[in-house]
């Protein structure tokens, strides 16, 4: 646990970090956005066609390409990456690169199909050995230094980094019900202000625009999601690493 406040501490302190965490929330935010829609989709609230899903599709790819980079680059610095060319250039070097090419295609099935339980169990199994490649590559962007972690790791380290890759899926989601629980208290306390307490002029206003409401709700829960689970996954890569720079 005190390696993950350290690397919050990395993420949220520091030169421009602030400015940075903006970027980055308002790339998660696109990409937590076409999930919302995707799953309103689902729901029948919304309709999307062939050239909306593909247009959808290269976005989601797009944005699996920029958090490669981005991890790599966290790796490497120890503090948040600056979000610009440089996170692209690190993504599309080889070892991010194959590392992209290999988790893309369960992020979109999570996306695009009623698989997402099953991708994301394949994710959570491979993500121990993906990212033990990418911390590796990460010291010096060197090739021949990706493999260097297995050297080290021992099988309880292992299941150490996976009981944690797990509780920190479930604390973003915890997160993420506590931020939307707190949004729509203070929304229902302006509406509360708004019709002076008038339990019956409330339901009819509620009744009213519920498939707004269940639109709006399923948006907010999808980018805080997305940009929660990032910060996870975020943490937990420096939990890995320093996991091997203690064995050392």
């Amino acid at each position: 646990m005190a390696k993950m406040r350290e690397a919050l501490g990395y993420l949220y302190k520091g030169q421009n970090a602030i400015s940075r965490q903006i970027c980055l929330f308002s790339i998660c935010g696109l990409a937590g956005l076409i999930n919302g829609y995707m799953a309103l989709v689902e729901q029948f609230y919304n309709e999307a066609s062939i050239y909306l899903k593909i247009v959808f599709a290269l976005l989601i790819i797009l944005f699996g390409f920029f958090i490669v980079g981005f991890e790599t680059e966290f790796l490497h610095t120890r503090k948040i990456p600056d979000t610009d060319l440089n996170v692209l250039k690190t993504a599309a070097k080889k070892i991010p690169f194959i590392i992209f090419l290999i988790g893309i295609p369960l992020a979109l099935i999570s996306m695009f199909t009623k698989y997402q339980y099953f991708a994301f169990c394949i994710e959570t199994l491979l993500a121990i050995p993906l990212t033990m490649v990418q911390a590796g590559f990460s010291y010096n962007f060197e090739t021949a230094d990706s493999f260097k972690l297995f050297y080290k790791f021992k099988i309880k380290d292992y299941f150490i980094l996976l009981i944690k890759r797990l509780w920190i899926v479930i604390a973003a989601y915890a997160v993420t019900l506590f931020a939307i629980f707190f949004i729509f208290f203070i929304i229902g306390l302006a509406v509360a202000l708004l019709y002076k307490g008038d339990v019956n002029s409330i339901s009819l206003a509620i009744s009213a625009h519920q498939t707004q409401i269940a639109k709006l709700s399923n948006y907010i829960t999808a980018i805080l999601l997305v940009y929660t689970l990032t910060i996870g996954v975020l943490v937990w890569d420096y939990e890995l690493i320093k996991t091997y720079e203690r064995e050392e």
